[in-house]
């Protein structure tokens, strides 16, 4: 028996599966979501000033807002400094990968100005906590990422 198999099979055959590969490439790239986490990117990052302003607020503090993730029961601790009265502003989870998944509440601290959020019944990844807050006419931000498992 003689072999047919010769270079002209052999060209086509490579010229077939990189056509292949490349049109299936193709379409997994039209399947992968590749909007923007945040809507509104590009107005954020032109207002970013503002936000560097709360950032050095919160670092010039002589005591600073203490977040802590218990992670044994899924909780998170917000003490804010006694010399801080009455606060107010947001508490934003932000998920880096499902912008579907962000949430926000309001800041509501009890007598000893604190404030205790139950996140079991979060989905487990990366999150950032962002608190968001004013006291006395000054912004203020602080920001935790969280693990939860």
């Amino acid at each position: 028996m003689k072999n047919t198999f010769n270079w002209g099979h052999g060209i086509f055959a490579f010229y077939t599966v990189f056509a292949g590969v490349l049109f299936f490439s193709v379409y997994k790239s039209t399947q992968h979501n590749n909007t923007l986490v945040v809507d509104d990117y590009y107005a954020k990052d032109l207002a970013y000033q503002g936000q560097y302003d709360r950032i050095q607020n919160s670092i010039n503090l002589s005591e600073k807002v203490k977040i802590n993730w218990l992670s044994d029961t899924k909780v998170v601790n917000l003490k804010f400094p006694q010399a801080i009265t009455n606060p107010t502003g947001t508490i934003a989870f932000y998920r880096p990968d499902n912008k579907e998944l962000d949430w926000q509440m309001p800041l509501r601290l009890d007598a000893n100005g604190q404030m205790d959020i139950d996140l079991s019944r979060l989905p487990a990844g990366r999150w950032k906590l962002q608190c968001i807050w004013d006291a006395e006419g000054t912004p203020y931000f602080d920001e935790k990422t969280l693990d939860i498992r």
